[in-house]
């Protein structure tokens, strides 16, 4: 059963930005396991794993944070810090991405504009790369739906004609935010760039749009 089901009022944002600094605390401990996501990618994944094209259990997507070093399951603590204080602590950013979602709304929290120099654009990037490991999580939800819809076997009328295009479209987008450099060797422009980069927040609303017909459609 899903965390949250439906838009509340946004949290308080010193106490979100409590939350926040107590989770970096825990990405920086050096007890940490080795390949665990740092904040930009958690929060960029977070809001991937929160589009919820099916209801989920936090249990299912918390193990890929720390790189699921523990064999899909947590362990009882990380250094210092409990496993529930973490747990809570990443519901709390999970729900604020699901009520998000569900408001039609993607606030960054880093300025997504594209740069030459890829210290000014490494945490748009680095949140992309988070947001494509999310994608990745629910990707047999997406093909099932999808290779369906090519189909146009009964699950087609879910969705309409264009789903397919639209989710390649958003992929790319997100895709070469991911990897600016390796965009450019694959002959994405400059300029095409740039667009791909201010366009970001709206790629993820639609992203989450399509998701949320998944949802509504494949339970009525």
């Amino acid at each position: 059963m899903s965390v949250i089901e439906v838009p509340t009022a946004p949290k308080d944002a010193d106490a979100e930005a409590k939350v926040r600094v107590f989770i970096a605390e825990v990405l920086a401990s050096p007890q940490c396991p080795a390949y665990s996501m740092n904040l930009d990618q958690l929060d960029g994944y977070l809001r991937a794993v929160a589009v919820e094209p099916k209801p989920t259990e936090p249990t299912d997507w918390l193990p890929l944070i720390f790189g699921d070093e523990f064999g899909g399951k947590l362990p009882s603590s990380v250094g210092d810090y409990s496993i529930d204080a973490i747990t809570k602590a990443l519901i709390y950013i999970y729900n604020s991405h699901r009520v998000a979602v569900l408001s039609h709304q993607c606030v960054l929290p880093f300025s997504c504009e594209y740069s030459e120099h890829r210290n000014d654009r490494i945490r748009a990037e680095q949140w992309a790369r988070g947001f494509m490991q999310g994608y990745i999580y629910w990707q047999d939800i997406w093909s099932q739906y999808l290779d369906e819809n090519q189909t146009g076997s009964n699950l087609a009328v879910i969705l309409p004609p264009s789903t397919n295009d639209e989710l390649d479209d958003i992929l790319a987008t997100i895709s070469a935010v991911a990897d600016a450099d390796y965009a450019l060797l694959t002959g994405v422009t400059t300029a095409d760039l740039i667009h791909m980069f201010n366009c970001l927040p709206q790629k993820i609303v639609e992203y989450g749009r399509i998701a949320h017909i998944i949802r509504i459609k494949s339970q009525s």
